[in-house]
């Protein structure tokens, strides 16, 4: 798969889970056979800008620490990490969300591996 497909099929799901809180969203406007935890896994270490017209569903993604988000360009990296956390939280594998959780996420990655 092309990094351009990846990303296209992310956006896809993304906006498909703000819409409607499904984070399935297997086939969601591209027929390809990959959830939204799928796609975001596969975008981690994405160094792509992500596009500022998502703001506002991000805004609603990072509720009440949206000005973390905001205070500098993110990447499709950053927006795959956070989505994982909120999916884990969701699904049971990991504390749901709360507190400084956007902080935490995007803190975490800029730590130098040891």
């Amino acid at each position: 798969m092309d990094i351009i497909d990846i990303r296209r099929f992310f956006r896809n799901r993304f906006e498909y889970y703000v819409d409607n809180k499904d984070a399935s969203g297997v086939g969601v406007r591209d027929e390809v056979q990959l959830s939204l935890q799928d796609v975001c896994e596969l975008l981690e270490a994405d160094m792509e800008p992500f596009p500022r017209r998502y703001d506002p569903d991000m805004k609603k993604i990072c509720g009440h620490e949206y000005l973390t988000w905001f205070r500098e360009e993110r990447t499709y990296g950053d927006v795959a990490r956070l989505m994982n956390r909120k999916l884990a939280g969701e699904n049971g594998s990991m504390p749901r969300i709360g507190g400084r959780w956007v902080h935490a996420v995007l803190a975490s990655t800029r730590q130098p591996s040891v």
